[in-house]
């Protein structure tokens, strides 16, 4: 039988202080429950521990070989409950994930800066990495989650929306666009657009909103990142067509967001984990972090990035 953690306690407490009683009273028990204690770890070894006298226990030469290997595991297991507590208290930990470029640029600089205020122990390891690569590192465990737009939820995969949003005209600040009183697609779809490739999940909600209208959307200019789109809109080479969310207004302060309407197309910021896994404490951290500083999907009040662009993002 394999020594208990109960049985080294009861052992080491007697071995230094010589006295059962006071052994029995700093670990809350009786006397005769440290001796049965004592007593199943000698059973267990083959080995007598300790000579009793009526006062005090004497002990043996076996006792002697057995006590630094009694005390290490004792500190490891001290080790191991401190460690446990640290990552459970967010004061160590790893935050592993993978984020699309535009989530990386627009949202995450700020956030991550507040997290590693709040948790600056935990080590962070964050990838940027294209919206098609999304899913593959989740299910690989090569990172804890990925943020970013799935058109679809692949098996294995679990989504879970943390910023809701809508399909936007991002257009130059003293456009005749952003004067207008309310953006339709009718509007939009008469100018050059600019807006992601096809398998993106942004170009997929806008195809089949505009595919339920009876309409297809042309692009003048289809690209991968959504800085290209709003630099090019910065240049006035057409309005960009993308989720007003990841407007930062610091970096494009020439630009502004009007929600389309007519229909207005939703689209969130998801959380893509894996179906079979529990979030870490810090991953759990940057998420309660999150929606305290963008608001929940279903707050009145959502702030759309964590630099206040809300005189820039009009709905």
């Amino acid at each position: 039988m394999n020594p208990t953690l109960r049985q080294l306690q009861a052992f080491v407490l007697a071995y230094r202080l010589g006295v059962l009683t006071r052994a029995a009273d700093q670990m809350f028990i009786t006397q005769s429950a440290a001796s049965v204690l004592i007593k199943q770890l000698e059973d267990g070894l083959g080995i007598k521990l300790f000579d009793r006298t009526s006062r005090t226990l004497r002990p043996t030469a076996a006792a002697h070989e057995i006590l630094p290997t009694a005390e290490r595991m004792l500190r490891d297991l001290d080790a191991l409950k401190a460690g446990a507590r640290g990552v459970t208290e967010r004061s160590r930990g790893r935050l592993s994930f993978a984020s699309t470029p535009s989530v990386a640029a627009a949202v995450l600089p700020t956030l991550l800066a507040d997290y590693r205020i709040r948790y600056p122990e935990v080590e962070i390891a964050m990838q940027d990495v294209a919206p098609d690569r999304l899913t593959a590192p989740v299910l690989s465990e090569e990172v804890e989650f990925s943020i970013g737009t799935l058109g679809s939820k692949p098996e294995g995969i679990e989504l879970q929306c943390l910023t809701r949003d809508h399909i936007s005209a991002i257009c130059l600040t003293d456009s005749p666009l952003a004067r207008q009183h309310r953006v339709t697609w009718d509007d939009v779809l008469g100018l050059p657009c600019i807006t992601v490739k096809q398998g993106n999940g942004i170009r997929d909600l806008i195809d089949e909103a505009l595919r339920a209208r009876g309409e297809k959307l042309s692009p003048a200019y289809e690209v991968s990142y959504l800085s290209t789109a709003l630099s090019f809109a910065s240049a006035n080479l057409g309005v960009a067509v993308l989720p007003a969310v990841l407007l930062d207004s610091l970096a494009y302060h020439t630009l502004t967001a009007r929600r389309i309407e007519q229909p207005v197309v939703p689209r969130d910021i998801q959380l893509i984990t894996h179906a079979e896994h529990s979030l870490s404490p810090a991953a759990l951290g940057f998420v309660e972090l999150w929606y305290e500083r963008m608001g929940r999907p279903g707050d009145l009040t959502v702030h759309t990035v964590p630099r206040a662009t809300s005189a820039q993002l009009e709905h």
